[in-house]
């Protein structure tokens, strides 16, 4: 990692989102190979997260068990909430790392890997082999992506799929698209009456003709941040509001915030986005 960060021509080897991960870790002052996870005190081991996970856990599980593969779920922060091994080589190897439920595997404590890197990027993260700092970890290719609540808009933690290098599937990435729907899914179902009467009325509410255009999925990461934060500014404002960012690629991002009433003197804001 030490050799690519100081020669640009050895930048170009290394994909955009890891060399970008690498960079914070040297920041952080991250060394190669020393790195360990930590231990958290209080964990909620049975979040309303780990609980929307649970069912798609237990549909995961049939997929991938007497395969070299794991699945992990972590919160917001990194810390490991859940987790489920296939055959039982996997478990062995995965329990002499201490890959267990309560240790943080954010990227500020271990560096490069698929979870946390999905956290910081705020979307689906793919790190290879010797991508990740932690050297026990180079033996697996993984993919991460963050989990959002629907409702709220905040992300609540990470999914990710680990496989033995050589044995990654390609259908673990749709494998994972259905399964952070799902989750996110569970969430609105388990969140309090209060906040699924709003969000219900929210989208019958709106009329497709009002909104113009829609967001880029593919938006760089600096712009979706700045329109993720612009967001959370205009709830806590809890009143009506228009915004305007530019964007890096000179176009305009509008954003709205909407107030929006429920049965029984019901309340809350609701915030749209879109690029013209």
């Amino acid at each position: 990692m030490e050799l690519i960060l100081s020669t640009t021509s050895a930048e170009q080897a290394v994909r955009a989102p890891i060399l970008n991960s690498w960079r914070r870790c040297q920041d952080a002052g991250l060394i190669p190979g020393a790195v360990r996870a930590r231990l958290l005190d209080d964990l909620d081991l049975d979040s309303i997260l780990v609980r929307a996970a649970r069912p798609v856990f237990d549909r995961l599980q049939i997929e991938i068990a007497d395969t070299p593969s794991g699945l992990f779920l972590t919160d917001a922060s990194g810390a490991l909430t859940r987790r489920f091994l296939g055959e039982a080589s996997m478990q062995r190897t995965v329990d002499g790392l201490g890959v267990l439920p309560g240790f943080s595997y954010a990227e500020s404590d271990i560096g490069t890997n698929a979870a946390a890197s999905a956290l910081v990027e705020r979307r689906t993260s793919l790190v290879s082999g010797s991508e990740h700092l932690w050297d026990e970890f180079q033996q697996f290719d993984a993919v991460g992506s963050p989990v959002r609540n629907p409702l709220t808009g905040r992300i609540e933690g990470a999914l990710c799929i680990a496989a033995v290098s050589e044995r990654m599937n390609a259908q673990v990435k749709p494998m994972m698209r259905r399964a952070i729907e799902e989750v996110e899914q569970n969430l609105v179902d388990l969140s309090a009456s209060r906040e699924r009467a709003l969000f219900t009325r929210f989208l019958n509410s709106r009329s497709p003709a009002a909104v113009p255009a829609s967001v880029p999925s593919d938006l760089p990461f600096r712009d979706r941040l700045a329109l993720e934060d612009a967001a959370v500014r205009l709830v806590a404002q809890g009143r009506e509001a228009t915004v305007e960012i530019g964007l890096s690629d000179g176009r305009t991002a509008t954003v709205v915030a909407q107030l929006v009433a429920g049965p029984a003197d019901l309340r809350g804001i609701a915030v749209q986005a879109w690029v013209s």
